[in-house]
């Protein structure tokens, strides 16, 4: 997987979120993440809702259905490495991934995720 994370680092003298990441520190991205104060990086909040209660429409973008199985497999991996415990219906469990994931993957500046290059990378060859 190829990605470019930025961001600053929770306190002075720790690893950024893309330290962490190239490391695989899972945990330490989490840790990162509960640290931030998003308020006073001047990120405001925002609160979304939903009418789910009729039939929600298909998506038929073929790149944007890839786009979003790509995220769910490092929702997977993130899973796995932060509440492997967790079912899969366990709130805090998901909102737990689902904010290491948003904190590394839609920083400002982050690239898409990409597996090409890094099946490429791992195989010794170019894509």
């Amino acid at each position: 997987m190829s990605v470019t994370v930025s961001g600053p680092s929770s306190h002075e003298g720790e690893p950024t979120a893309a330290e962490l990441l190239e490391a695989g520190d899972i945990t330490g991205l989490m840790r990162a993440c509960h640290d931030r104060r998003l308020e006073r990086e001047g990120i405001p909040m925002v609160l979304g809702l939903a009418d789910e209660r009729g039939a929600i429409p298909e998506n038929t973008d073929v790149a944007q259905l890839e786009e979003g199985r790509t995220f769910a497999d490092v929702f997977d991996r993130y899973s796995a490495a932060l509440v492997p415990w967790a079912r899969n219906d366990d709130e805090g469990a998901v909102i737990t991934a689902m904010q290491v994931l948003a904190y590394t993957h839609f920083a400002p500046g982050a690239a898409p995720i990409t597996d090409a290059p890094a099946a490429a990378e791992a195989e010794g060859t170019e894509a």
